[in-house]
């Protein structure tokens, strides 16, 4: 892999993980989403703020989706810690949520919620938990165009002011909460975990 290839690869990455250590905070208290956005404070506060900004001028396809997919595949990894590394678990608990969130009536306060496409974009990363040994570039290539179909189907066309948004929001959400889960609510052992993971992505994208 060219490094230029890796330093596109690395920047949703980033990000991804940027969105959970924004909103961590409020999964490891046990809140909602709209609690933690609304009652955060100072860098975070800020740091949603400009996320929100900037998330409603960026291209769905080229910039949104990436995000959306490394979100994806962080709550993946959560998951997959939960159920002690069992694919057909984690794949099972998906479809079972994939159930509950499309029986939920739909809330007056939400007009247009993505958590159903954000637990559907998991699924299709969690796949991967089924193929051991070393990773075909072809298969994850077609993940994750895959992947961009469900979220780019998803979005309505002319509403990427609040769709944008919502779909950072709530697939950063979904993975923190799996990652809050995966450490049994441990802020230390899950503020760890996402750094380290940032630093080495970050040390990746600088060779």
């Amino acid at each position: 892999m060219s490094g230029s290839t890796v330093r596109a690869a690395v920047g949703p990455q980033v990000a991804a993980l940027t969105m959970v250590r924004s909103l961590m905070g409020g999964a490891l208290e046990r809140k909602g989403l709209e609690q933690t956005v609304d009652q955060a404070r100072g860098g975070v506060r800020e740091g949603l703020h400009y996320v929100s900004k900037w998330a409603r001028g960026a291209d769905l396809r080229t910039e949104i989706v990436p995000i959306v997919c490394a979100l994806g595949r962080t709550a993946v990894a959560g998951l997959s810690i939960t159920q002690d590394g069992d694919p057909a678990a984690v794949t099972d608990w998906l479809d079972v949520q994939a159930r509950t969130v499309r029986e939920q009536p739909v809330s007056l306060t939400v007009e247009h919620p993505a958590d159903a496409v954000v637990v559907d974009v998991a699924a299709v990363f969690a796949d991967e938990l089924h193929h051991s040994g070393e990773a075909d570039p072809a298969a994850l290539d077609a993940r994750d165009q895959r992947a961009a179909e469900l979220v780019v189907a998803w979005a309505r066309p002319g509403a990427a002011v609040r769709d944008h948004v919502e779909l950072l929001l709530c697939g950063g959400w979904f993975a923190s909460v799996t990652l809050a889960h995966a450490f049994r609510f441990d802020g230390a052992r899950m503020q760890e975990y996402v750094e380290s993971h940032a630093r080495a992505l970050i040390l990746a994208g600088r060779r």
